[in-house]
């Protein structure tokens, strides 16, 4: 076992700089849109000889609600990247790390994993919700709840990572290799682009 934790590389993740800029600057853009809309649309309807006082007065309240409910998430949205520190990603012989100032705040380890409780059901798995995107989930033991939950993969770090598939892909070869006792689903390989092994 040893030698074969010897030879599983340990792979980083790689900030994509242009993505972010990309995601931020649309985010912004579709933000001043969205004001500027909310204002024109006050305005017009404000400035409107054939509308009544009480709908331009109902209309204002209600523009201010939504600019209210508008500034109000983006501020707690602002707050939460805010408060991730999250440097890199690294999936190594132990598992899946997030590192805050080079220091290790969150593993999913291979020894935390654990069998789906319905022995029907694979360990390893693809989400097959219809509202969500597809992402790999597994099982593991949860301390704090001490029972087995179901665990999506999530590189959670407020900027975007080139190399997420990869990083991914490589914790699926480490569950393959230090984890054979689980059971992967040929969907996860077939989404991953793995053979089993």
């Amino acid at each position: 076992m040893d030698v074969q934790k010897n030879e599983f590389s340990k792979l980083e993740s790689i900030k994509s700089n242009t993505a972010t800029f990309i995601a931020m600057a649309f985010g912004a853009a579709v933000l001043v849109i969205a004001v500027f809309g909310i204002v024109y649309l006050e305005l017009i309807i404000i400035e409107s000889g054939k509308i009544s006082v009480e709908v331009k007065i109902l209309s204002a309240a209600l523009g201010i609600i939504l600019l209210s409910f508008l500034v109000y998430f983006i501020l707690k949205d602002t707050m939460a990247i805010r408060k991730n520190k999250i440097i890199k990603v690294i999936v190594d012989q132990n598992g899946l790390h997030h590192f805050k100032d080079e220091k290790n705040v969150e593993s999913l380890t291979f020894k935390s994993l654990y069998p789906n409780p319905d022995p029907q059901k694979y360990d390893v798995f693809v989400s097959d919700g219809e509202d969500v995107a597809l992402d790999i989930c597994v099982c593991y033991f949860d301390n704090s709840r001490n029972k087995i939950v179901y665990k999506t993969i999530i590189l959670n770090t407020p900027f975007s990572i080139r190399n997420g598939k990869e990083l991914k892909r490589h914790f699926i070869k480490g569950i393959l290799q230090f984890r054979p006792d689980l059971k992967v689903s040929p969907g996860v390989l077939d989404l991953l682009h793995l053979k089993d092994s």
